[in-house]
Order: C-alpha cells, then structure tokens, then sequence
C-alpha cells in the first residue's frame, strides 16, 4: 500500500496514463490527417468524356498514295470525258460529209434534170420551128399565087413578123411585085411606104440571119 501512495509511483502512473490518451488522441486523428494529405496531392488531370479524341497521328505516305489516287481517278474521268468529246467530233464530221456527199448527188441530179429539160425544150422549139415553116410554106404558096394587090391587102392585116417571115420565104420575082404594089399604093398613103420600108428591112435582116 506504500508503494501505491508513493510519489514516484503515482508520477510514472500519470505519466504512462497522459502517453496513453496522447496516443489515443493521435490515433483518432489519423483519418483525418490521411485525408488532409490526400487532398493535398496533385489530382490527376481528368479529359472530359465530351471532348473529341485526339486525331491519330498523320501518315505523310499514306496521305500521299491518297492524293496520288484521287489524282489518278480524276485524270481517267477526263480522258473518258475527252474520249466522249472525240466520239461526238467524229460523229459530226461523218454526219456533215454525208450532207455533203447527199448534196452533191441532188446537184448532179438537178443537173441532169436541167439538161433534159434544156434538150427537151430545144427539141420542141425545132418541132415548133419545123411546124411554123410546113404553115410558111403553104401561106407562101397561097399568096404568090394571088395577084400583088390581093397579097398587099392581106399583109396589111398580118403582124410584122409573120408578113416578113412570108415574103422572106416567096421568089423574089414575087416579093419584088408586092413591094411594087406597095409603092403604087404609097403615093396616096404615107403610112404605107414606112410599113414597105420596115417589111424590105425585115426580110433583108431574116435572111441574112439564115
């Protein structure tokens, strides 16, 4: 029982007793600092999720065999364009010498249609021609046998061309006795010694003609 209520007893008692509760103390606290130093460390950085991705890095080679490809298709799709263009060039210029040669065909056929005609047209002035002087003829016949003031009385009433064609055709022994009639009847008509003098004209210019 001394030993209890001695004083060196009793120190060491309180002592180990304080050591105690300042470990208790301390081992309460111990959370606490552990949370304090975890909240005193960096935190790591943290990418949001609605961020885009960083691109991959960029392949120079392949990027390059893409731009070569793109250039390589669009080259073939010009040389097919070109292609096409000398297609449609061709086809118009075959076209145009089929024009050509189909107007050349109707030109010869134009040509040939205009000789016919021309032949044609000279054939029936020499069927008209050859008419014309059967019907002379027999007017010529006709009027040489008629007596000069009879023939002078029917040329009077004839076109100028059709009497100089018939006294063209007449004997001149006829047309001289016709004309002589003229002249007797000019004495007391003016006007026909000017037709006399336009019908010896005219048969002057017919024959000489012939």
């Amino acid at each position: 029982m001394k030993l209890l209520t001695s004083p060196l007893v009793i120190i060491l008692v309180a002592t180990l007793l304080g050591v105690g509760l300042s470990c208790y103390l301390v081992l309460k606290q111990v959370p606490e600092y552990a949370k304090m130093v975890a909240a005193m460390r960096p935190k790591p950085k943290v990418i949001p999720s609605h961020l885009p991705d960083r691109p991959p890095p960029v392949d120079v080679t392949s990027r390059a065999v893409s731009e070569l490809k793109l250039a390589k298709d669009q080259l073939v799709v010009r040389e097919a364009a070109l292609l096409e263009q000398q297609k449609r060039v061709e086809s118009g210029r075959l076209e145009l010498e089929r024009t050509r040669a189909d107007i050349d065909l109707m030109r010869k056929q134009v040509e040939v249609y205009l000789a016919e005609a021309k032949g044609l047209n000279v054939k029936a002035r020499a069927e008209d021609a050859v008419i014309e002087l059967k019907n002379l003829k027999v007017l010529v016949q006709t009027y040489s046998a008629m007596s000069p003031k009879s023939a002078v009385a029917i040329m009077l009433q004839m076109d100028e061309t059709s009497a100089v064609k018939i006294l063209a055709l007449m004997k001149v022994d006829v047309v001289a006795g016709i004309f002589e009639e003229m002249g007797k009847q000019a004495a007391g008509d003016p006007l026909m010694a000017k037709r006399a003098a336009k019908l010896a004209e005219g048969v002057k210019n017919y024959r000489s003609a012939k």
